[in-house]
C-alpha cells in the first residue's frame, strides 16, 4: 500500500512542479496541489478527491489556533480532521521538490487526497477478500481490486508486489461449443426397435 501511495505522491508532486514552472511562481500551495490532482486521477476519482481535499483545508483553516484549550499543541492532521500524516507529506513533498516554497495547504490538501485514495483501495481490497472468504487484506485482494476497477486500474497501471496475475483466459484457446445438440440421424427401425 506504501508503493501506491508514494507512486500517487510522485504524480502529484511532478504535476504541481510543472504548474508552477509554467506560471513563473516558486509557491506550491493548495491550489496547484488542486490543479495536479486534477489532471492525474480520472473520472469520479477526480472528483471525490478534490472534494475531500477541500474539506481539509477549510477545516484546518478554521481551526487555525494553533493548540486547543488545554494549552497542549494539536498536529496538522488532527486539525484538519485527517489520519494521514500532514508533516510527513509535508517532509516528503520537500524532498521531492527541493527548490520550492510551500503553502501550508499544501500538504493538508495533498494528505486528504491519499487519505481518501488509499480508504477507496482499502475498501474494495476488503470486499475482494470477504468474496473470498479471508479476513485479512493481502496484495493478491488489493491486486484484484484495482484491476477490476476502471478508474483505479488506469491510475495505478503498474504492479503490485505479490499482487499475481489477473485470472484471464483467451477466447481462442477455450474450447468450441457446439450449438446444435447431436440429433439421432438414423431411422429407429435400423437399429430393430
Amino acid at each position: 500500500m506504501d508503493d501506491l501511495t508514494f507512486e500517487t505522491l510522485e504524480k502529484v508532486a511532478i504535476e504541481a512542479r510543472i504548474l508552477v514552472d509554467l506560471t513563473g511562481r516558486k509557491t506550491i500551495n493548495s491550489r496547484e496541489i488542486q490543479s495536479a490532482v486534477s489532471l492525474v486521477l480520472p473520472g469520479e476519482l477526480r472528483k471525490h478527491a478534490v472534494s475531500e481535499g477541500v474539506k481539509a483545508v477549510t477545516k484546518f483553516c478554521s481551526n487555525d489556533s494553533g493548540g486547543n484549550s488545554r494549552g497542549r499543541r494539536t498536529t496538522k492532521s488532527a486539525m484538519a480532521g485527517l489520519q494521514f500524516p500532514v508533516g510527513r507529506i509535508d517532509t516528503l513533498l520537500r524532498a521531492k521538490l527541493k527548490s520550492y516554497r510551500f503553502g501550508k495547504g499544501a500538504a493538508i490538501y495533498l494528505a486528504a487526497v491519499l487519505e481518501y485514495l488509499t480508504a477507496e483501495v482499502l475498501e474494495l481490497g476488503g470486499n475482494c477478500a470477504r468474496d473470498n472468504k479471508r479476513t485479512r487484506i493481502i496484495p493478491r485482494h488489493l491486486q484484484l481490486a484495482i484491476r477490476n476497477d476502471e478508474e483505479l486500474n488506469r491510475l495505478y497501471q503498474g504492479h503490485i508486489k505479490s499482487g499475481g496475475v489477473i485470472p484471464n483466459i483467451h477466447a481462442i484457446l477455450l474450447p468450441k461449443k457446439t450449438t446444435t445438440p447431436h440429433v439421432m440421424t438414423a431411422a429407429p427401425a435400423a437399429f430393430g426397435w
